[in-house]
């Protein structure tokens, strides 16, 4: 189950580059030139899609669901039993299950890792 939540989170970074090269802002900071940036969008692309079929389909799809809802912010750290997507505090059981199993955040729905 670790490596499922580590393949998601891996995901949210490639979308999370991806969104960054849409932003008009980012292309005006000098970030991208033409012929660089193409081939690194489509081995980004390509690397992703790579990626997406190593995970879990119901995972995916609920990865999908949130990511349309709440943006790049997915997968999502306990810090201190607290859920770093919506601040609330976590039950106990949740905190301790989501170090060995994929658990979401019982009020915004993320995806919880917990760092040991």
């Amino acid at each position: 189950m670790k490596k499922q939540i580590e393949l998601l989170r891996e995901l949210e970074e490639f979308d999370s580059i991806l969104k960054d090269f849409e932003k008009k802002e980012y292309q005006k900071l000098g970030f991208l030139t033409e012929p660089v940036s193409i081939e690194f969008v489509k081995m980004i692309e390509k690397e992703r899609e790579k990626l997406r079929k190593k995970i879990d389909e119901n995972l995916l799809k609920e990865y999908d669901r949130i990511k349309k809802h709440y943006g790049n912010k997915v997968v999502v750290q306990v810090i201190k039993g607290f859920c770093s997507g919506c601040y609330i505090k976590l039950p106990s059981e949740i905190i301790a299950r989501c170090k060995n199993e994929i658990k979401t955040c019982p009020n915004c729905g993320r995806f919880l890792y917990h760092l040991i």
